[in-house]
């Protein structure tokens, strides 16, 4: 556990099965995220992604660094629904979004990784930040994954924004070249502050 200066928040990051689920929901509760299984918008047929430049907006997510892409299930299989980020686009970029927050509550954040398997390097990384802050890195080796066999990784952290109502929730490749980590049904639950157990 370490912790976050601007947010005096902390984060715990660790892996399990990936698992199926519902796609990204809007903002109802504080802790909810938008947008989190990357259904929209649709990539229309025939192309097999759609670019989304730094400082576009990605659906409800906002891109940053130099691109990500959002791509179909038509080049590869996502966690959930049809749809996955590729967090490099023609090289690493990032995507944002800023939930409201609870003071003293702690939040779960878990999403499935994976990575890029055609562009070197193999070994996919990346960073997930809190208002900015870089708290923890993830990685995925794409050796002996495909298109059709990705091999999520589900992923899960939890924060807490002591004396705040909102929070800055980034996903961001450190990963060179046009393939990086790629990210799918990114959810988010609260729970009281200190008690979070890991997500399932």
């Amino acid at each position: 556990m370490r912790p976050l200066h601007l947010s005096a928040a902390a984060l715990l990051l660790a892996a399990a099965p990936a698992s199926a689920g519902t796609h990204g929901t809007t903002h109802t509760t504080p802790g909810d995220i938008a947008g989190g299984g990357f259904e929209t918008p649709a990539v229309p047929a025939p192309p097999l992604f759609a670019t989304y430049l730094g400082g576009q907006a990605a659906g409800p997510w906002a891109a940053g660094g130099h691109s990500v892409d959002l791509t179909s299930g038509r080049l590869w299989d996502a966690a959930e629904g049809s749809q996955s980020l590729d967090l490099n686009g023609s090289t690493s970029g990032s995507v944002s979004q800023t939930l409201p927050t609870h003071p003293l509550t702690s939040y779960v954040v878990s999403f499935g990784l994976a990575g890029n398997p055609a562009w070197a390097p193999a070994l996919k990384t990346g960073e997930l930040r809190v208002d900015g802050v870089p708290v923890r890195t993830f990685s995925f080796d794409v050796t002996g994954h495909g298109f059709r066999n990705r091999g999520y990784a589900r992923q899960t952290a939890v924060f807490s924004s002591l004396p705040k109502n909102s929070a800055t929730l980034t996903f961001a490749s450190t990963s060179p070249g046009p393939g990086g980590p790629v990210i799918d049904g990114v959810r988010v639950r609260s729970c009281p502050l200190a008690l979070c157990p890991p997500a399932s």
